[in-house]
Order: C-alpha cells, then sequence, then structure tokens
C-alpha cells in the first residue's frame, strides 16, 4: 500500500468512521483503519504506539465536541442540557459509549467535562462528595442505556434481516411469561419501554436523579 503521509487528525479522522462502520468493538483494529485510508498499517504507528493510544485519542475527539451550557442557567437545566449534548454525541458516533469504557479519561478536555458536571451541583449547594456519587451515576446511566439499546436493536436486525429464530423465540418468550404468571410490572416495562425513545428513557432517569438532588442543596 502507499506511504503517503498522513497527521494525526486525519488518522483520527478515518478511525472514527471505520469504528462507526464495524459490527462490534473488538471487530475494530489498525489494520481496518489503514486499509481504510489506503495505507501500510506501519504508517499509524507512526503517529500512534498502539491501539489504545489512537483509541484515547478517538475518545477525546467525541468529547471535545461536546457543547457546554451557559452557567448563568438554572443548575438543573445545565445538566440537562450537558448530558443532553452527550448523549446526541453518542447517537451520532456508533460505539462511542463503549469507546468511553475501554479508554482512560487522561486528557484534558475529558478531565474537564466531568469537573464541569461535579461544579455545576457542587455551585448549587450539593456537597462534594454527593455530587461525585450522581456525576458517575448519571453516565452510568447514560452509557448503560446506549450500549443496552445498540445491543438490542443488533438483536432486532439480526431477527429482521437474518431471520433468526431463536432470537425471536427469546423475544416472544419474555412476553409470554410475563402475561402466564401475570408479571404486571413487567408488563408496564414493556409498554412503557415502546412508548418512549432511548433519549426520553435517559431523560426521564436523569429526571430522577436531579429530584434526588434537590434534597441535598442548601
Amino acid at each position: 500500500m502507499a506511504h503517503r503521509k498522513l497527521d494525526r487528525e486525519q488518522i483520527i479522522e478515518q478511525a472514527l468512521k471505520t469504528l462507526g462502520k464495524s459490527n462490534s468493538f473488538s471487530d475494530f483494529s489498525l489494520r481496518k483503519v489503514a486499509t481504510d485510508l489506503q495505507v501500510d498499517v506501519s504508517t499509524l504507528y507512526w503517529h500512534f504506539k498502539n491501539k489504545q493510544e489512537i483509541l484515547q485519542a478517538m475518545a477525546e475527539a467525541i468529547i471535545a465536541q461536546v457543547k457546554l451550557p451557559n452557567q448563568q442557567l438554572e443548575w438543573t437545566v445545565q445538566l440537562k442540557q450537558l448530558f443532553s449534548n452527550i448523549f446526541d454525541i453518542y447517537e451520532q458516533y456508533p460505539l462511542a459509549a463503549i469507546l468511553m469504557v475501554e479508554t482512560i479519561p487522561s486528557s484534558l478536555v475529558r478531565l474537564q467535562l466531568i469537573d464541569r458536571t461535579i461544579a455545576i451541583m457542587t455551585n448549587a449547594g450539593v456537597d462534594e462528595q454527593t455530587a461525585h456519587i450522581a456525576a458517575t451515576s448519571i453516565d452510568f446511566l447514560l452509557t448503560g442505556l446506549v450500549i443496552d439499546l445498540m445491543i438490542e436493536n443488533r438483536f432486532r436486525q439480526q431477527i429482521t434481516t437474518q431471520q433468526d429464530q431463536n432470537l425471536a423465540g427469546h423475544v416472544k418468550k419474555i412476553r409470554e411469561l410475563a402475561q402466564t404468571h401475570h408479571l404486571e410490572h413487567m408488563q408496564a416495562s414493556i409498554k412503557m419501554r415502546n412508548q418512549f425513545s432511548a433519549k426520553q428513557q435517559f431523560e426521564k432517569g436523569l429526571d430522577l436523579i436531579i429530584d434526588g438532588l434537590k434534597q441535598h442543596t442548601h
């Protein structure tokens, strides 16, 4: 392959595209990035020591796109806007949520985002420890929901496009067991899950956390 000159930004940009079209996170590799760039994989090692280093740079590039809310806004509005922006970024970049889990927040832009999140709460009167726990809980809620729905969508595609009868049987079994054993809350959960979008589900969860935080403001 060619040995054309590339800079870090070009490699990161392509790496995000390559990750986006990967079937899974484990399917991503530097060799595939090099193939998409039409260069030899050794070219990438001039800029990145290994796969983990490029993953770190990719995560940093994604977080750098998150818009921070106006600090003059009421603190609950700031939190909602901030995590709404993060949610939109995660939807824009497939597998981004897993990328965040698989990397260490060691860059300034990621540390600043964490610091700003906690500051929104402490400036409103929430104690430091509670604010830290809340920030972690919101991150778990967002990341976990995005990953869960991503896997759910993959199962759905396997059922519809590949006619996977085994997976279809498991989905059917959920409804049957909930009805047969009168699991009323599970039936309600299934119904509500189909009523709300992924973002709406997250926003409702975030509202619950914010309601709890209001009890810790002074």
